[in-house]
């Protein structure tokens, strides 16, 4: 799963918070061109099973995110679909 995020700083705040409460990992990354709607964007990979865990934090600690996002293959090529 994606969180795509407005900037870096905020994104690796995410991912601090992430890893200390829930003791997961959390990967930051450019967000991926075929969801990134101009300007510059950064999101958070996270395993799918951490999302509620990881939207409470998010509403807790008041982290401004833009959106949610599934992943999935087909083929070789990662399609992404919008949950929130």
């Amino acid at each position: 799963m994606l969180i795509t995020i407005g900037s870096i700083t905020t994104a690796t705040r995410l991912a601090r918070l992430i890893e200390k409460n829930i003791g997961n990992p959390a990967e930051v990354l450019h967000t991926p061109s075929a969801i990134n709607r101009g300007g510059c964007s950064y999101s958070v990979r996270i395993n799918e099973k951490y999302e509620n865990a990881v939207r409470r934090i998010i509403a807790d600690h008041k982290v401004p995110v833009k959106r949610f996002y599934r992943e999935s293959h087909n083929g070789q090529e990662r399609v992404y679909h919008a949950v929130s």
